[in-house]
This record gives C-alpha cells, structure tokens and sequence, in this order.
C-alpha cells in the first residue's frame, strides 16, 4: 500500500514508512486493550469486534482523502488486528 502511495501521492520516504508503523503501533495497543476485554467480557464477542473493527477500517482506507487520515484509519486496522490474538489465549491453555 505505501509503496503504491508513495508515487501517487508524492510521500517522503519518512511518510511512507510511518503509513507501516502506524499498523504496527496500533497492533501493540490493541493487544494491549482488547487482550484485558475479552477477559473481562468474553474472549468470542471482543473477537467479532475486532474483527468489524479490521473490515470497517479496511473498507475506510480505500475512502481516505489525504495523507494524516490514512494513517489514523491504518493504525485502527492494527488495532483490530490486535485484537485477533485473543481467543489464542483459548488454544494455550489446553496446550
């Protein structure tokens, strides 16, 4: 996505970057946040959240109309994103 960005939009190698870490940054809060939610209000509904979360941002970035916004809208993705770790916790604790 930003490789393609870049051109189009005439981004900094700087700006392209932050596109990328604006995911990853999102995915360290997201497991930060949604990890102590599905504990708390069940690991299957904080799931299906995250993954809305991950679908309706997905479908936003393709409607994004500059740059400040498309990493707003990238870094919720990997917050949703974040939050698909959490019914592994399941998994774990039968291993």
């Amino acid at each position: 996505l930003s490789t393609v960005l870049k051109h189009e939009w005439n981004l900094t190698g700087t700006q392209a970057a932050a596109i990328t870490a604006s995911v990853f940054v999102g995915e360290l809060l997201g497991a930060a946040i949604l990890g102590p939610l599905g504990d708390r209000i069940g690991r299957r509904k904080t799931f299906l959240a995250a993954a809305a979360i991950i679908c309706v941002a997905g479908a936003a970035t393709a409607l994004v109309p500059s740059y400040e916004t498309l990493v707003f809208v990238r870094f919720v993705v990997g917050f949703g994103v974040g939050g698909l770790t959490v019914p592994f916790d399941i998994f774990a604790e039968f291993l």
